[in-house]
């Protein structure tokens, strides 16, 4: 009952275009947080490759060049702290482009092939 309800609002007139910019905006974002949760994992997987005891704690022969390039790589990068808020600004910007391309588009479309005919 509640896939038949959704599929009727999602394809009614009214909630159309609005669904799929809704949806499409939905994605992005989830994408975004997603790419950003796999980097962090990847470069904090890379910097625990140098904590040798696994102690959580780099000391001794376990800080080398390489590890103070991994560890400025993983503190150094704000873009993927924000990530949530600079995604959400974006995804709200891409629905409303997105929706007002849906919704004026096909009445630009049809008001030009009037004006041919």
């Amino acid at each position: 009952m509640s896939i038949y309800l959704a599929n009727k609002l999602l394809y009614s007139g009214k909630l159309r275009n609005y669904s799929v910019a809704l949806i499409s905006a939905l994605l992005v974002y989830i994408f975004i947080i997603v790419s950003v949760a796999y980097i962090n994992n990847k470069l904090d997987n890379q910097l625990a490759a140098f904590d040798l005891n696994g102690d959580g704690i780099f000391s001794g022969i376990e800080i080398t060049p390489d590890q103070e390039k991994a560890m400025q790589e993983v503190i150094a990068d704000t873009g993927r702290t924000f990530a949530p808020i600079t995604g959400a600004i974006f995804c709200s910007i891409y629905f409303l482009v997105l929706w007002l391309v849906l919704t004026v588009f096909p009445q630009v479309v049809k008001l030009f092939s009037q004006k041919i005919t």
